[in-house]
Protein backbone atom coordinates (compact mmCIF):
# COMPACT_ATOMS: atom_id res chain seq x y z
CA UNK A 1 0.00 0.00 0.00
CA UNK A 2 1.20 3.77 -0.65
CA UNK A 3 0.24 7.12 0.97
CA UNK A 4 -0.98 9.71 -1.14
CA UNK A 5 1.52 11.26 -3.48
CA UNK A 6 4.35 8.61 -2.99
CA UNK A 7 5.22 7.05 -6.81
CA UNK A 8 4.83 3.71 -7.21
CA UNK A 9 7.27 1.38 -6.78
CA UNK A 10 9.01 -0.15 -10.01
CA UNK A 11 8.42 -3.96 -10.41
CA UNK A 12 10.95 -6.01 -12.05
CA UNK A 13 11.41 -9.08 -13.85
CA UNK A 14 11.55 -12.20 -12.50
CA UNK A 15 14.35 -14.27 -14.13
CA UNK A 16 13.67 -17.44 -15.25
CA UNK A 17 16.78 -19.64 -14.02
CA UNK A 18 17.15 -23.20 -15.04
CA UNK A 19 17.00 -25.21 -12.32
CA UNK A 20 13.43 -22.93 -11.08
CA UNK A 21 10.35 -23.74 -9.22
CA UNK A 22 8.63 -23.54 -13.03
CA UNK A 23 10.92 -25.14 -14.68
CA UNK A 24 10.74 -28.52 -11.76
CA UNK A 25 7.23 -29.10 -11.62
CA UNK A 26 7.11 -29.41 -15.55
CA UNK A 27 9.83 -31.81 -14.96
CA UNK A 28 7.67 -33.57 -12.60
CA UNK A 29 4.66 -33.75 -15.60
CA UNK A 30 2.94 -30.82 -14.29
CA UNK A 31 1.08 -28.77 -16.83
CA UNK A 32 3.17 -25.53 -17.99
CA UNK A 33 0.01 -22.86 -17.10
CA UNK A 34 -0.70 -24.86 -14.06
CA UNK A 35 3.35 -25.04 -12.91
CA UNK A 36 2.85 -21.32 -13.35
CA UNK A 37 -0.24 -21.14 -11.63
CA UNK A 38 1.51 -22.97 -8.99
CA UNK A 39 4.83 -21.01 -8.50
CA UNK A 40 3.02 -17.51 -8.39
CA UNK A 41 0.52 -18.54 -6.22
CA UNK A 42 -2.09 -16.72 -8.07
CA UNK A 43 -5.92 -17.77 -7.87
CA UNK A 44 -7.55 -18.15 -10.73
CA UNK A 45 -10.07 -14.92 -10.06
CA UNK A 46 -7.57 -12.85 -9.18
CA UNK A 47 -5.80 -13.74 -12.27
CA UNK A 48 -8.69 -13.29 -14.53
CA UNK A 49 -8.67 -9.79 -13.03
CA UNK A 50 -5.18 -8.79 -13.75
CA UNK A 51 -4.77 -10.06 -17.59
CA UNK A 52 -8.53 -9.39 -18.17
CA UNK A 53 -8.79 -13.35 -19.59
CA UNK A 54 -11.79 -15.09 -18.39
CA UNK A 55 -11.48 -18.20 -16.23
CA UNK A 56 -12.80 -20.33 -18.76
CA UNK A 57 -9.87 -19.53 -21.27
CA UNK A 58 -7.50 -20.89 -17.92
CA UNK A 59 -9.37 -24.03 -18.16
CA UNK A 60 -9.01 -24.43 -21.72
CA UNK A 61 -5.01 -23.39 -21.86
CA UNK A 62 -4.81 -25.59 -18.59
CA UNK A 63 -6.24 -28.26 -20.85
CA UNK A 64 -3.65 -28.26 -23.55
CA UNK A 65 -5.24 -25.38 -25.74
CA UNK A 66 -3.82 -22.49 -28.02
CA UNK A 67 -3.58 -19.03 -26.67
CA UNK A 68 -3.05 -15.94 -28.17
CA UNK A 69 0.27 -13.68 -28.00
CA UNK A 70 -2.12 -10.97 -26.14
CA UNK A 71 -3.10 -13.50 -23.73
CA UNK A 72 0.34 -14.48 -23.39
CA UNK A 73 1.80 -10.67 -22.92
CA UNK A 74 -1.19 -10.36 -20.01
CA UNK A 75 0.05 -13.57 -18.49
CA UNK A 76 3.68 -12.59 -18.37
CA UNK A 77 3.19 -9.36 -16.91
CA UNK A 78 0.64 -10.84 -14.24
CA UNK A 79 3.54 -12.98 -13.35
CA UNK A 80 5.93 -10.38 -13.49
CA UNK A 81 8.31 -12.52 -15.78
CA UNK A 82 9.20 -11.65 -19.58
CA UNK A 83 7.41 -13.13 -22.60
CA UNK A 84 10.35 -14.72 -23.77
CA UNK A 85 10.62 -16.75 -20.51
CA UNK A 86 7.08 -17.47 -20.41
CA UNK A 87 7.51 -18.97 -23.94
CA UNK A 88 10.67 -21.19 -23.03
CA UNK A 89 8.01 -23.00 -20.65
CA UNK A 90 5.62 -23.70 -23.58
CA UNK A 91 6.59 -27.51 -24.53
CA UNK A 92 5.31 -26.34 -28.24
CA UNK A 93 5.36 -23.22 -29.92
CA UNK A 94 2.78 -23.49 -31.79
CA UNK A 95 0.04 -23.35 -28.51
CA UNK A 96 1.05 -19.53 -29.18
CA UNK A 97 -1.38 -18.29 -32.04
CA UNK A 98 -0.94 -15.03 -33.56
Amino acid sequence: MRRKGERPVPKRLAVLAPDSPVRRLMAEGDHWFDAWVAEASTPWARLARDTGIPIRRFIAISGGGHLSRTELEALARAWSVSSTDLISTLPDLSLVVE
